[in-house]
Order: C-alpha cells, then structure tokens, then sequence
C-alpha cells in the first residue's frame, strides 16, 4: 500500500479534508447517541424535557452526519480521479506490449480506484471514531470502555492477516489478466497464421487454459473476502453481546447504572465496532487494490523514453539503448548527431534497422535522451514493411477515414499505376479489400501504403525496406515516388539492395546494434554483409 498511499500525498488538501470531516463526525455520533437516549429516557420514565428541541437537535446532526459522510465519499472520489489521471497520463507514454499497457490502463488504474474512494476515508474514519467514543465513555461509563479496549484488538489482528493474503492474490490475478490479454491479443493479430497451419484447436485450449487461470484467481479473492465479512461480523456480535450483558446486568441485577446510561452506551457500542469492521472490509478491499498497485508500481519505477525537441536541425542521440521485444538484442547509441538530410539506412538482416526507424518515432522503450528538431513535432511518419491493409474499402484504405479530395485520390492512385486497377474492380473505389475482400498482391499493397504518405505528407517519412520482395515493375515506381518525396519531405529508407545504397549521398550503417555515418567507400568494404 506504500506506493498508493505514496500517491494520495501529492493531494494533502484530500487528508485536511478527511482529517476535519472525520473528527466533526465523530463528535456527531456522540452527540446523536446522547440525544436519542434522552428521548427514549424521558419517554419511558416520563421525564419532563422540551421534546420539540431535542428532536429538532436529533433531526439537525441526522442532517450534518449524513452530509459528513458524503463530504468523505466526495473527496474520496475526486482524489481517485486525480491520481488516475496522473497515472494514465504517465502510462499512456510507455512502449511496453500492446495488451499490458491496454490492461494497466483499464482494469490495472480502475483497480485501485477503492483505496482512495473507500479505504482512505474509512482509515480516518476508524481512526477518529472509536477514539471519540473511548474518552467519552471514560467518563460516562468506564467498564464499557474496558471492555472495548480488550475486545477491540482482535478485529484489526484477523483482517491484517486475511488481508496480506487478498494483497497476494490480488497481484496474481493481474499478472494473470496481463499474461492473458497479451496472449489473446498476439492471437487476434495472427488469426490468418493460425488458420492457415491449422492451430485452432490449441489456440482454443490455451486461450481456455488462461481463461481458467484468471478464474481461479478472482475466486480465491472472493472466498476471502466472503470468510473476512464472516469473521468479521462474529467478532463485532460477540462484543456487542459482551457489552450488553455487562449493561443488563448493572441495570437489573446490581442497580449501578440509570437507563439513560444504559441506552446510551448501547447506542454508542454498535458505532465503535462498526467503524473497526468497515475498516476490515475497507481493508480487504484496500489490499486488493494494493495488489494492482504493485504492478502500476513496477511500471512507473521503469524508465520513460524522453524525447526533447530543440531548435537546431537535426537529431541528436545521447547514451541511448533500447531493448525491443523483450529479446535480448540492444540497439546502442553512445553519442550522435544527424543533421535533417535523406539517409540511405544499411546493414545486415536482423542488426537493428527496423528497430533503428521505430525509436526516430518513439515506438520502442529506450533509455538516454534524443533529441528532435522542432520541425519534426508530430511530423514523423513511418511506413513498416507490413503496413496494414483493412477490411474496408480502397478509398478508406487510402484516406484512413480522414478528410481528402477525390481527384487527388485519382491523381495519386494514376501515378502509382493503380487507378486501372481500382476502376476495373466490382464496386471501383468502393469495393472491400484486405482479408474479407478482394485481394491486392504484394506491390499493389505497398503502393497503396506509400499512397498515403503522398496524401498527407510529414516533415520527415521514414520507410522500411518498401521495395522488398516486389517486382521490377513495382520497385521502379515506389523508387520514382520515393524520389518526388524527397523535393517536400526529408526521407530515410530502409535499403537491402547495393544498387540502392551506392545512389545514396548519406549513409547510416548498422552493425551488431551500432549506429554510425559512413561513405559509400566505407561502405562498399562491408559489401559482403549486404542482402543482394
């Protein structure tokens, strides 16, 4: 609970405000016990009292206690709301796996909204209310007093040990629910693969297998939760019944107390033992959060990829590294500066290239500092070997639902040699594509994603290897359109080919995830790396 409490003190107007509530209510319930026994006293034993003013008192501190305690659940939720909102804003700007960060944003950051909404008022709560009610009873009827200070320990003692078990569980069950939507979520992205080699049956099973993990977690929760409410709820019985005993006895039998006292003291005990098992439910439900809050925990304390933006023209690398994938390849860049320019990027299969364009675009975690241009402000643009073709039309593939002129389109899809291709489909510009439409081949694709780069142009394009495994055909016109980029936008390509690389002016050469500047001399001398 450390890391939540932690939080909660960047808001101390939220304690102020829990400390004055708690006390002022305290004292309510003192009063509204004393007042109700001087009905009920006056009533029985017909005792002359202006009843017209003690009821209008007792209607009056029914009002306050009612309005203090919504003053609490108020503060509780606004706090809630402030913290989770820091949180998501710190989270939303991690690169971390696509279904922990959609899970620690929802389920993770909803899961400790209890603890500053219930357990946090009730603490103040638990704290100021017995305390309140021991020193008046100190002085109004002492034995009470006695009896409560001895019975009053055990409820804390069992909901500490149930609760250190829910905090336990609890951080299975997130880790769980993380495991299973990161694995659900890589199966939505290869359903095609999974169909194809006919690994239905086992992707069910292990989906299946998760489902039932997480399962058992959340039950393990509720059985504590149902055997602490269990005890819980004995233990105050049994006190209360302890009390009243005591009372019925002085009353009765020994003739030690008057009946006002009595009913004030039983009035008085249920509020004492109540506040100690609400803060036992509170409790339990404060670890559960806290369960959550470790895991939020370990994500906070990770590093942030820091990007600053400067006003000179280049990117500037300084101790950067990053790891991608959870792999244990690292890209590592010590110290670099790139003046805006097109850049030709090369080297070997698997030396850090891709991973390379996605750190320009903050997509991948890294730790160091990179600093940008102020001209490259939300004006980067990458365009990955796979870029994403839907299950929409041509015209939304090509605009991604975004605001377009229709000749544009036309003019576009005519320079990529695609408009003949487009027209001569059932539906033109409308018909569906992707894997529930008609299919494009591996040239039609990329053109069709390089399409949309020319629509909406960036300061700085980035381009992943687009003429790979394409045609000569294909290769020449995304090359041609590459070059027409370059007149409006500073452009780093992504390049196996030789041929390729020696028409480049700038060349950046990635070696064993290092990054360096190099000639086309250099660079012919490491040739044999090179993918003909």
């Amino acid at each position: 609970m450390k890391f939540l409490t932690k939080l909660s003190f960047n808001y101390r107007w939220a304690h102020v405000i829990f400390f004055i509530l708690s006390i002022l209510l305290s004292v309510i319930i003192v009063l509204q016990s004393v007042q109700i026994g001087k009905v009920v006293d006056a009533v029985l034993y017909q005792h002359k009292i202006d009843f017209t003013f003690v009821l209008f008192t007792i209607f009056i501190i029914l009002i306050s206690r009612s309005s203090v305690q919504m003053g609490l659940k108020v503060t509780g939720n606004t706090l809630s709301i402030k913290v989770k909102h820091q949180l998501r804003a710190f989270l939303s700007k991690k690169k971390d796996d696509a279904g922990t960060v959609m899970n620690n944003i929802q389920q993770g950051i909803e899961g400790i909204h209890p603890f500053f909404s219930d357990y946090l008022p009730q603490v103040y709560r638990s704290t100021f209310i017995p305390c309140s009610i021991l020193v008046f009873l100190c002085f109004f009827h002492y034995q009470t007093a006695l009896i409560m200070l001895i019975t009053a320990p055990f409820i804390p003692i069992f909901y500490i040990i149930i609760g250190i078990n829910t905090e336990k569980e609890a951080t299975r069950q997130m880790l769980s629910l993380n495991r299973f939507s990161n694995y659900f979520l890589n199966v939505m992205k290869g359903i095609m693969t999974i169909k194809t080699f006919d690994y239905e049956e086992k992707a069910l099973k292990q989906t299946a297998q998760y489902s039932e993990r997480y399962k058992e977690h959340t039950m393990k929760i509720l059985k504590t939760a149902f055997l602490s409410t269990l005890m819980l709820e004995f233990i105050s019985m049994l006190s209360i019944g302890i009390i009243a005993l005591e009372i019925g006895l002085s009353l009765l039998v020994f003739h030690s107390v008057s009946f006002y006292t009595s009913v004030v003291v039983l009035m008085l005990a249920p509020e004492f033992y109540n506040a100690l098992k609400d803060l036992g439910l509170a409790f339990h439900t404060g670890k559960t959060a806290a369960g959550y809050g470790e895991i939020l925990s370990e994500q906070m304390t990770e590093s942030v990829s820091q990007v600053e933006y400067i006003t000179e023209d280049i990117i500037r690398f300084t101790n950067v590294k990053t790891h991608y994938d959870n792999s244990e390849f690292t890209l590592d860049i010590p110290e670099l500066d790139l003046p805006l320019d097109h850049y030709t990027i090369a080297g070997a299969s698997g030396s850090g290239k891709s991973t390379f364009a996605k750190l320009l675009c903050n997509r991948v975690p890294f730790e160091g500092q990179m600093s940008l241009s102020n001209k490259l402000q939300n004006e980067i643009v990458y365009l990955s070997q796979f870029d994403a073709i839907l299950s929409d039309s041509v015209i939304n593939n090509i605009t991604m639902f975004n605001d377009y002129d229709f000749e544009q389109v036309v003019a576009l899809a005519k320079k990529f040699r695609l408009h003949e291709r487009f027209i001569t489909m059932s539906d033109g510009y409308d018909t569906i594509i992707g894997p529930e439409g008609e299919q494009l081949s591996g040239g039609e694709m990329r053109r069709l994603s390089l399409m949309r780069v020319f629509l909406y142009p960036k300061k700085l394009i980035i381009l992943d290897e687009p003429t790979a495994m394409l045609d000569k055909e294909s290769r020449d016109i995304i090359l041609s359109a590459v070059e027409e980029l370059k007149s409006y936008s500073y452009v780093m390509m992504i390049a196996h080919h030789e041929a390729t690389v020696k028409q480049s002016k700038q060349l950046l050469y990635i070696k064993n995830g290092h990054v360096k500047r190099v000639s086309n001399e250099e660079m012919r001398l490491n040739n044999d790396e090179m993918d003909e």
